[in-house]
């Protein structure tokens, strides 16, 4: 059975923000997908399943402004918090905004793993990895949503999304500054190698849980970054990354070698609207997988979803929708 992955940056999408946002089109491009991760929804995520008042009209009124009322019972859905104010990390300075990440999924496609103590493993923010600061790295400016979902068809097999939305401009001046000495484009290249090198193969390696006999691990999201075959200027996020067993980053040349780790960015459609709001512009939202993930389970090209057209213009639809169009991933498990 074939299913269908989706990443969408919904640029600021929050409870405040929804009344002047076509949020039936946005449902609609949503239903897309048996799986979906969002990036940039803000308001602790109140716009996906409507706030919570006190009197029973106003629950009512809140549960029809939402994206719950527009989706129905049979999807799943929670917001995560990567806490990016200066409390958390001194030297990126504060984001007011409060902007998270969103997980939905088709409950009959996709349900989460329950533990050995029959607690159900929700989707959560992944602080567990490691950077290199002697090669400049930082922690992530946002760190990513991190979510485990096993194939209701074939319990065994689970799919494992890291939803990312890396740094834009480089934050925090004042502070990072004593931290590294290199612009914005290279900050984004820096945060994609972590993703890549500390994070994706913590997470794709591991198989101690005795509820997954098989996991596939993909990361999406809005990097910030182009695929040079996309046609888009710099920066650039690399094609393919290859890792040594120590986690290494190794020249692609190398790639023959036995037990090295290659790691592959696809999705080269332009996806976001131009300044103007007449054109396509920066192709910054992609897929990441391994191996192990390209040859098991990915089938077709990673694309764009056709949804200015169905918003009528560019305008009309940046305006009501969102800057970023969606994505879309199609796995299957190969025979």
């Amino acid at each position: 059975m074939p299913y269908k992955i989706g990443s969408f940056n919904v640029r600021n999408l929050s409870w405040s923000s929804g009344a002047s946002r076509d949020l039936d089109l946005i449902a609609d491009l949503i239903k897309e997908f048996d799986i979906i991760a969002l990036q940039e929804v803000l308001s602790e995520g109140k716009i996906l399943e409507g706030l919570t008042l006190s009197d029973a009209s106003g629950q009512a009124e809140a549960y029809e402004y939402s994206l719950r009322s527009r989706l129905g019972d049979n999807w799943d859905m929670c917001w995560l918090d990567p806490r990016t104010s200066s409390k958390w990390y001194p030297y990126i300075g504060n984001d007011a905004r409060g902007e998270g990440y969103a997980f939905l999924w088709r409950k009959d496609k996709f349900q989460c793993p329950v533990n050995e103590y029959g607690k159900e493993i929700r989707p959560r923010i992944f602080r567990q990895y490691k950077t290199d600061y002697s090669q400049g790295e930082l922690r992530l400016i946002r760190d990513p949503g991190y979510g485990r979902f096993q194939l209701v068809d074939m319990p065994n097999v689970e799919i494992r999304l890291i939803t990312a939305h890396i740094v834009y401009k480089k934050p925090g001046e004042e502070n990072i500054s004593k931290a590294v000495d290199y612009g914005a484009a290279v900050m984004r290249q820096k945060e994609f190698n972590v993703l890549a090198r500390s994070i994706y193969t913590r997470i794709s390696e591991d198989h101690s849980d005795i509820n997954c006999n098989v996991p596939y691990a993909i990361i999406l999201g809005d990097y910030n970054l182009n695929l040079m075959k996309s046609g888009a200027g710099g920066p650039f996020v690399p094609n393919m990354v290859v890792l040594d067993a120590m986690g290494n980053i190794l020249p692609t040349h190398e790639i023959r070698e036995k037990g090295y780790y290659r790691i592959y960015t696809d999705q080269k459609d332009l996806s976001t609207i131009n300044r103007d709001g007449d054109n396509y512009s920066s192709n910054y939202d992609h897929f990441t997988y391994d191996d192990h993930a390209r040859d098991g389970i990915v089938t077709g090209t990673p694309h764009r979803l056709n949804a200015v057209e169905r918003a009528g213009d560019y305008k009309t639809y940046k305006e009501t929708v969102s800057d970023h169009i969606p994505i879309m991933l199609e796995i299957d498990l190969k025979k």
